[in-house]
């Protein structure tokens, strides 16, 4: 892989020498040993204070370059991006941008499986390639456009590789965060039971039972508890009605707890409220990770953030309020 990208180094540096912004040529300078640290650097630069149209296309091109590079595909801003940087070098050039940019159009559109769309980007770099050609010796530009190709059929499989690696990784990841609310939310059932009449939506966890008990020792049984797992999270993420019954049973538990916070906080976000009430129900940080869509790094920083808030408070109930999230 390094040795076949190695043959891109000249082009890169052709692009680096054409720059004149100091932070898009440094960004030139790494972006084939290190994307991520060429990101980093276009990050700090605003598109628009560029000083030409020709800096604004090379900004776009590196963007996209570092991007496909550190992730494997590009979302829609900085696809783009990088098709108004091909427009831009297809009228204006220089001609080895113009080519670079379309090979790296088509690579992204086969990637996808815009097979149509990439044959034609990779017509355009040919054809320009073909340009290219007819202004130096044939045998340089015959070993620099094969070189070419083979790197970005080399970057192509390589990237096709580690995103089927990475979408498996999420999706096991994502798996064992629905079994370990499942666990959590099995926990919460025969505690919740006497609490039954008040809890109304919340009797849904009955089904998660139900699944364990059907399935239990089969090869189904992962499969459907994920399910109804999800449903569940589902509500409880988005259900108002299921939050109110849940915070109403809070309520009931712990002497209007809800009711106090939200009179004494009344500037809060309805985020910080579902924190305080997943948290002080006795949810598990997976299980409100998974509920907020958030990661366990977010949870515990925010729900740090709300105790600190509540400790510095006036309230004369922000005791009871802590004790609650302590439980």
């Amino acid at each position: 892989m390094k040795k076949c990208l190695s043959y891109l180094l000249p082009l890169f540096l052709a692009i680096s020498c054409g720059v004149r912004n100091p932070v898009l040529r440094d960004a030139a300078r790494v972006i084939e040993d290190h994307p991520d640290s060429a990101l980093y650097l276009l990050d700090g630069v605003s598109r628009v204070d560029l000083a030409s149209d020709r800096e604004k296309a090379e900004y776009d091109y590196l963007t996209a370059e570092a991007f496909y590079r550190t992730y494997f595909f590009l979302d829609d801003a900085t696809e783009a991006g990088l098709e108004r940087a091909c427009f831009h070098f297809e009228e204006n050039g220089p001609d080895m941008e113009r080519m670079r940019a379309w090979e790296l159009m088509g690579t992204v559109q086969t990637a996808v499986g815009r097979y149509g769309s990439g044959m034609v980007s990779f017509r355009k770099a040919g054809a320009v390639a073909r340009e290219i050609e007819r202004s130096r010796s044939r045998l340089a530009m015959m070993a620099l456009l094969i070189a070419a190709i083979l790197s970005t059929l080399v970057l192509y499989f390589w990237a096709r590789k580690i995103q089927t690696e990475r979408l498996l990784a999420e999706k096991q990841a994502e798996n064992e965060r629905y079994l370990s609310a499942a666990e959590d939310l099995q926990s919460k059932l025969s505690a919740l039971k006497a609490d039954r009449p008040r809890l109304g939506g919340i009797d849904t966890l009955d089904r998660l039972c139900e699944q364990y008990y059907v399935f239990e020792g089969t090869s189904n049984l992962q499969p459907r508890i994920l399910s109804e797992v999800k449903a569940i999270v589902e509500g409880l993420r988005s259900d108002t009605k299921a939050q109110k019954n849940l915070e109403q049973a809070l309520d009931e538990r712990a002497g209007g707890v809800m009711k106090r916070l939200r009179a004494a906080f009344p500037k809060w976000k309805d985020e910080d409220f579902l924190l305080y009430l997943f948290t002080a129900s006795g949810f598990s940080a997976t299980t409100i990770s998974t509920l907020l869509e958030k990661d366990k790094p977010y949870v515990y920083n925010r729900l740090y953030r709300l105790k600190e808030r509540i400790k510095a408070s006036s309230s004369p109930d922000s005791e009871d309020f802590l004790a609650c999230l302590e439980k």
